[in-house]
């Protein structure tokens, strides 16, 4: 691949993360799933607690789920975590709200409990995102489906629940968009890359791909870049506006996971070199 061949920058400074006495810092085993914000790492593992990792580098966890954690969504505004997880294999996995800043008995205030998916449907939940003004959440779903929650996300009596679309393609990325008083939902699939207007009535929806993407190969930039949606394929990068599609880039190779960070497109790409025999 012709990017294995561009001259390589070091832009960033690695190190072994240790603690104040000089030992390494390790995080528990089982670990399945992360977010940051708010000063810390966060994880989630297969025992069902969550971590917080903050620039103490001091761990600490709590029980969230008696079995295990999926999702996790941490807010930059506001000292609120949302978590998808099972109580009880087989049973429908719980959205879970958790305040951060509110303590009940040692561990965060849980302000609310809901079933994922609405009306018991035998499918996973596959990625999950909340809007910073706390009045919107959207859960994807693996067989297509698009699950959106407005109101305040922090209570029951204050939401309602809407399902976008039901059936289709792996749901595979899923970033709210806010311009002035507009906003928007962009949908990846495994399949195609869409686009909801939530601020209008019935959230018309626009197609604005029909190439899509792998789980983790979207995010969003930030205003510096106009917001735009990016799409990593393993042949270019594509950008999206709300109503078109934008430029791509050629960056050919399986692309595994993208993030946005300040400023800077991360890319986290299979290494394609051959292992000498």
């Amino acid at each position: 691949a012709a990017y294995l061949q561009w001259r390589r920058f070091a832009f960033f400074d690695r190190e072994l993360l240790t603690d104040s006495d000089g030992t390494p810092v390790l995080l528990p085993p089982g670990i399945v799933v992360c977010d940051s914000g708010r000063g810390s790492l966060v994880f989630g593992d297969w025992e069902g607690q969550i971590w917080f990792l903050p620039r103490s580098l001091e761990l600490s966890s709590f029980q969230a789920y008696k079995l295990r954690v999926t999702h996790l969504f941490q807010l930059k505004q506001h000292s609120i975590l949302v978590s998808v997880g099972e109580e009880e294999a087989g049973l429908n996995p719980l959205v879970k709200v958790w305040n951060l800043e509110k303590r009940d008995g040692g561990t965060p205030q849980c302000t609310r409990i809901f079933p994922a998916i609405p009306g018991n449907k035998l499918t996973l939940v596959s990625c999950l995102t909340v809007h910073e003004n706390l009045n919107f959440m959207a859960i994807g779903f693996v067989d297509g489906s698009v699950v959106l929650i407005k109101g305040d996300i922090t209570r029951d009596r204050h939401s309602k629940t809407q399902v976008l679309q039901e059936g289709g393609h792996p749901v595979t990325g899923l970033v709210f968009r806010q311009s002035s008083k507009t906003t928007h939902l962009f949908v990846a699939t495994t399949e195609k890359i869409q686009c909801y207007t939530l601020s209008v009535k019935d959230c018309p929806l626009l197609e604005l791909d029909m190439r899509g993407c792998g789980l983790r190969c979207s995010t969003l930039s930030d205003p510096s870049q106009d917001l735009q949606f990016i799409v990593a394929g393993d042949e270019c990068v594509y950008l999206y506006q709300p109503d078109e599609r934008g430029p791509c880039f050629a960056f050919e190779g399986q692309k595994l996971i993208v993030h946005w960070y300040r400023g800077y497109l991360v890319i986290v790409s299979k290494d394609w070199k051959v292992s000498p025999k």
